[in-house]
C-alpha cells in the first residue's frame, strides 16, 4: 500500500494535469467564439449543453463514479465556458481582446466584495491586472473618468437591502459609461481572530450595508454587541485583526477571512440567505454587445413632476414594445439645472441598444422625458446571479 505523502504527490500531479487540460480547452473556447461572432451564433446552445450533461452523466457511471458529481463539474466548467466566450467576443469588437493588461478600481481592500467582484470580472483576462482599493464610491469613479483605470466597480444594488443610493448619486454626475455587470454571491460571516463564542463578542465592526443585510442574527443572537461602522468591508477585518482580541468580531465574507487571518465563528447569518450584490463596471470606452449575446441597457431620465401620466407614458413605450424593465429606481436630483423636489429615475432595460426596436423606444422615450441619459449598453449576467 502506498503511504500517504506517495498518494498526496499523485493527486497533485493529476490535480495539475487537470489544470492543464481546462486551459487547453478554455484555447478551443476563443476559436468557438470566433465562430459564433462569424456567424452571429447564440453562444449559449441549450440542446448540446443538454446532451453534454447526459453523455458525462452516463460516462461517471460506467467508471464507477456518482453520475451526478460528474455532472455537476461540468455544469460549473460549462458555465464558465460559456462566460469566457462572451467576454472574448466583446473584447474582440473593442479591438483589443482579452490577452491584455488592464486596471481597475474598486471599494476597501484586498477581501471586500468589491475587490471579489472586481477579481471576478477581469479573471478573462491573460495579462496583468493592476487593482486599486479605494477609500470612497467618489474616488473609484475619479480614477475612471480621469484614466487612471480602465475600469472600475461600484455595487448597485443587494437582493436583500435594494438600491444603494450613493452610488446611484455619485453616478449622476459621471461622464463613464456602464460596460458590464457582476452578480456576487453575499455569504456574511462572523469573523474573529481566534476562538470565540458568539457569547464572548462585545463589539462588531463592519460596513453599514452588511449590518443592515445581517440585522436579524445580530438581533437575536448578539442583541447587547456594540456596532462599529466601517468604511469598507476590507477596514473592519483589518481592524479585528489588528486589535488580536476574540471579543471583538467583523461582518464579512466567509472567504475574505483568510486574507486577515480571521475565522468564522458563525456563517451565512445574512437576513436573505440567499443573499446577493449587483455591480456595476464603468468606463471611459463604451462596448458594442453583439446581438448573440444577453445584453442590458441602462438608463437614467426625469418626467415632468406634476404632469399626469407622465412616468406611465414612459414605461408605456417599453410594455407596447415588449421590452422587459429589471429594474427602476428613483433618486431626488443633484443637478442645479434639476427642479427642487425633481427625481431622477434610473432604469435597466433588458434590450441591446443596437436592436431596431430598441432605438426606436429610446426615441419615442426622450420625447417624454424632461431628461434623459444614456448609462450604457453591457453583456447580461443576470443568468449567473443564482448560480
Amino acid at each position: 500500500m502506498r503511504d500517504l505523502k506517495t498518494c498526496r504527490e499523485e493527486i497533485d500531479s493529476i490535480d495539475r494535469q487537470i489544470i492543464e487540460l481546462l486551459n487547453k480547452r478554455r484555447g478551443v473556447a476563443e476559436d468557438i467564439a470566433e465562430c459564433k461572432l462569424k456567424d452571429g451564433k447564440q453562444i449559449s446552445d441549450q440542446s448540446r449543453e443538454g446532451a453534454k450533461l447526459r453523455d458525462v452523466h452516463e460516462q461517471s457511471l460506467r467508471l464507477g463514479l456518482p453520475g451526478d458529481f460528474g455532472a455537476d463539474v461540468f455544469r460549473a466548467i460549462m458555465r464558465n465556458t460559456v462566460a469566457y466566450e462572451r467576454r472574448y467576443i466583446v473584447e474582440r469588437l473593442r479591438h483589443e481582446g482579452i490577452k491584455r493588461d488592464s486596471s481597475i478600481a474598486y471599494l476597501g481592500g484586498v477581501g471586500s466584495y468589491s475587490h471579489l467582484a472586481a477579481v471576478k470580472f477581469t479573471d478573462f483576462y491573460t495579462g496583468s491586472v493592476r487593482m486599486e482599493g479605494c477609500p470612497s464610491f467618489e474616488q473609484v469613479e475619479a480614477l475612471v473618468s480621469s484614466g487612471n483605470c480602465e475600469f472600475g466597480i461600484l455595487p448597485i444594488e443587494n437582493s436583500s437591502s435594494g438600491s444603494i443610493n450613493q452610488v446611484l448619486d455619485v453616478l449622476q454626475g459621471s461622464s463613464a459609461t456602464f460596460v458590464g455587470e457582476v452578480f456576487y454571491p453575499i455569504d456574511h460571516a462572523v469573523l474573529t481572530c481566534g476562538a470565540a463564542s458568539l457569547e464572548s463578542i462585545k463589539d462588531i465592526y463592519a460596513h453599514p450595508q452588511p449590518i443592515e443585510q445581517c440585522s436579524r442574527y445580530i438581533k437575536d443572537f448578539m442583541p447587547n454587541v456594540r456596532i462599529h461602522y466601517m468604511k469598507a468591508s476590507s477596514e473592519a477585518m483589518k481592524t479585528v485583526a489588528d486589535l488580536h482580541d476574540p471579543s471583538c468580531a467583523a461582518i464579512a465574507g466567509h472567504h475574505a477571512g483568510a486574507y486577515y487571518g480571521l475565522v468564522p465563528v458563525m456563517d451565512n447569518i445574512a437576513n436573505n440567505t440567499h443573499n446577493f450584490t449587483r455591480f456595476i463596471v464603468i468606463s471611459m470606452t463604451p462596448i458594442t454587445v453583439p446581438e448573440n449575446v444577453p445584453a442590458k441597457t441602462s438608463i437614467s431620465f426625469t418626467v415632468q413632476k406634476y404632469t399626469p401620466g407622465s412616468l406611465i407614458n414612459v414605461l408605456n413605450e417599453f410594455s407596447s414594445r415588449g421590452i422587459n424593465l429589471t429594474k427602476l429606481s428613483s433618486r431626488p436630483s443633484l443637478s442645479s439645472g434639476h427642479g427642487t423636489w425633481e427625481e431622477i429615475f434610473f432604469a435597466d432595460v433588458q434590450a441591446n441598444i443596437s436592436s431596431i426596436t430598441m432605438q426606436e423606444c429610446l426615441e419615442k422615450v426622450k420625447k417624454e422625458t424632461s431628461y434623459f441619459k444614456l448609462l450604457g449598453c453591457y453583456e447580461s449576467d443576470e443568468e449567473n446571479k443564482t448560480k
